[in-house]
């Protein structure tokens, strides 16, 4: 199994208070984190913790947090290959973390940026290799137009996630298998999940119009209300929440992802799927930051085991 990740990293830092900041607030931490981080890298170090393969793209800048990336992707066997220089910033980000583990951020995406559908094209090869490619929207549209074009041609499935949202072009979403948003990015797309009854035998509207556009698969996911699978051939299914005392939500939205991507190219159901991702989701909120948090395949099996 392997998934090629059209990548963002970012040197993320975390703070830990006892509320979020409102304007203007001056707050005491109880703790601070810097780490690795970024969406496209979080969804790649939890797919290897996993056991699956990762490949992709990703950039870094010209300053002090670039050997932080570079050396932290050796130490986790992610080729060097993984990692393109550019002018400027490595990408950044802050969150703040409230007692409940609920969180608020802002991340610069400094070389991030820079990604382009050239670097897509000359990677090609690699990317054929892969069962899935996957992309957050930490990346411009023109590499992930470019990498979901290719991997439509090559029969290879796909998977987006639209976050930080922005409005998905045509083009990406007609070469996407697997759309992956949470509630407030769902509203985004026109589909209030407040009023969905989540036993309801059909999805909503909106949803349905996505499917019948060409998604294969439309996951939303709902914080302690766990998560909604939409199929164009099947009833919604509903995966409740574990329930877990929760410190640090950052990351947990990355880990599903890569906890159902990791189950689905084992092979197993789509209940089975979002069992394993909304486990992972669970699991990487129990400690603050989100770098060492991500479940091992051995973890996930034990939570699991234990829950049944």
């Amino acid at each position: 199994m392997q998934v090629f990740v059209v990548g963002s990293v970012v040197v993320a830092c975390s703070v830990k208070v006892a509320q979020l900041p409102l304007a203007g607030e001056s707050l005491s931490a109880s703790a601070f984190l810097a780490e690795p981080g970024g969406k496209g890298f979080n969804l790649a170090l939890a797919l290897s913790r996993l056991g699956v393969g990762v490949d992709g793209i990703f950039c870094v800048g010209e300053d002090m947090f670039a050997s932080v990336i570079s050396s932290t992707f050796s130490n986790h066997g992610f080729s060097s290959e993984m990692l393109l220089r550019r002018a400027g910033s490595t990408g950044a980000g802050v969150a703040f973390i409230d007692s409940s583990g609920e969180n608020c951020l802002a991340v610069s995406l400094g070389a991030n940026r820079a990604l382009a559908a050239a670097d897509i094209h000359g990677l090609a090869p690699r990317l054929q290799r892969s069962d899935l490619v996957a992309a957050t929207f930490e990346s411009p549209d023109d590499p992930i137009d470019a990498a979901f074009a290719l991997a439509r041609r090559s029969g290879i499935r796909t998977l987006l996630n639209p976050s930080p949202f922005r409005r998905i072009s045509p083009s990406i979403l007609s070469n996407t298998s697997i759309l992956v948003v949470n509630a407030v990015e769902a509203a985004e797309l026109g589909i209030d999940m407040r009023s969905f009854d989540l036993d309801a035998v059909r999805p909503p509207p909106a949803i349905e119009r996505l499917l019948g556009g060409g998604l294969e698969l439309i996951i939303v996911t709902l914080g302690d209300r766990g998560a909604a699978a939409f199929h164009a051939q099947t009833p919604p299914y509903h995966q409740a929440a574990f329930e877990v005392a929760a410190v640090d939500t950052v990351g947990a939205g990355d880990a599903f992802a890569a906890g159902f991507v990791a189950s689905l190219l084992a092979g197993k159901s789509l209940r089975a799927a979002l069992r394993s991702a909304a486990a992972c989701g669970a699991l990487t909120t129990l400690q603050l930051g989100a770098f060492n948090s991500f479940p091992t395949a051995a973890s996930l099996m034990a939570f699991l085991d234990h829950k049944i």
